[in-house]
């Protein structure tokens, strides 16, 4: 993960839907609660929730991408620096930032925030949903009375009812919980989402973006690799809306004649292509022959316009508009404006 890029998780509460959002938090999660229905919280949550990805000292890719995603979703709920970090300690002190499944002994705790259906955390998937396990944690937080006076480890311990008394597991990673907001804050600073990009071939305008050095990657399936092949053949060919070939393509109509050629049907369309196959945590798990889409001229985070297919080596090739035709991009120039979702369909 060398290069930034920008990642929309899947919600986050925004103005006045947050507000009321909480004021039902803050008068009780009542029975439903205690049935296991989810806070009404998250019935208002958005999907413009743009997390800034990057490598974290000390954290593995997948860590990583869980606390970005852990401060994204705070500071949207206007939790502030505050909330983000008590979060991000909780989260590390429960799982070590690992979204985890179900376990052996752990009485039915999932997650990041090892939240429970029975304890009135929402369903099994919110609570293993890093943006909403988040949401259900910050909004039990900002309905503490004063939490942001208290010791942190102290508001925590209100939330989480873990077995230590006064939260004192909680404070041991206070500090290092600091650390991360700092790295991640960093991060954000450089992020630009939602932002159109300006396209750069990766490589010499004679091979349309692609480095001469470029090999399709050894660890490309047999599909993949047909994916690819067609892809490259493609290079230089004109930009044209609606088309799909043979000569001329628009962004998801490439898209969709690539992945034919391994007998994987997609739709005519970048926001139906969203939701093919199933989804890539990041840049440290992408497959060549994934799909890559982001805002484009035309779109947003959530509504993407532009697709391509990744090729490997930090590369992207789509059909970019009607003055560039089909280049290759570099991952860092592709998702500059941000990145709405990685989809993978070998």
């Amino acid at each position: 993960m060398g290069a930034i890029t920008k990642l929309c998780a899947g919600a986050g509460v925004l103005g006045a839907a947050l507000l009321f959002a909480l004021a039902v938090v803050a008068g009780g999660f009542g029975a439903s609660a205690e049935q296991g229905t989810a806070p009404s919280v998250l019935g208002q949550l958005d999907q413009e929730v743009c997390v800034p990805v990057g490598p974290v000292p000390t954290l593995t890719s997948a860590q990583a991408t869980n606390a970005e995603t852990i401060v994204a979703a705070a500071e949207t709920l206007e939790a502030g620096e505050r909330g983000a970090q008590i979060a991000l300690m909780v989260a590390y002190t429960e799982s070590s930032l690992q979204d985890l499944g179900p376990q052996s002994a752990n009485a039915g705790s999932l997650g990041l925030f090892q939240q429970r259906v029975t304890a009135g955390w929402g369903t099994a998937a919110q609570e293993q949903d890093p943006t909403d396990a988040t949401g259900m944690f910050i909004a039990r937080l900002v309905s503490v009375p004063d939490w942001q006076s208290l010791t942190p480890w102290v508001a925590a311990q209100d939330v989480q009812h873990s077995a230590f008394t006064g939260g004192t597991n909680y404070e041991a990673n206070w500090d290092l919980a600091g650390v991360l907001l700092g790295a991640i804050g960093g991060l954000a600073a450089e992020a630009n989402c939602g932002v159109e990009s300006s396209a750069e071939p990766a490589g010499p305008a004679s091979r349309f973006g692609l480095p001469i050095d470029y090999v399709i990657p050894s660890s490309a399936t047999p599909a993949e690799t047909v994916v690819i092949t067609y892809a490259l053949s493609k290079l230089g060919d004109g930009y044209v809306w609606g088309a799909a070939g043979p000569d001329s393509f628009d962004c998801s109509g490439l898209t969709m004649m690539a992945w034919a050629q391994a007998g994987v049907a997609l739709d005519h369309y970048t926001g139906d292509q969203l939701h093919a196959g199933t989804p890539v945590a990041g840049y440290g798990a992408l497959s060549p022959g994934d799909l890559v889409l982001i805002p484009g001229s035309d779109g947003t985070l959530a509504e993407p316009g532009h697709v391509g297919i990744f090729v490997g080596d930090g590369l992207v090739l789509s059909a970019v508009d009607p003055e560039q035709g089909v280049i290759v991009q570099t991952w860092a120039n592709f998702t500059a404006g941000g990145l709405s979702g990685i989809r993978h369909l070998g």
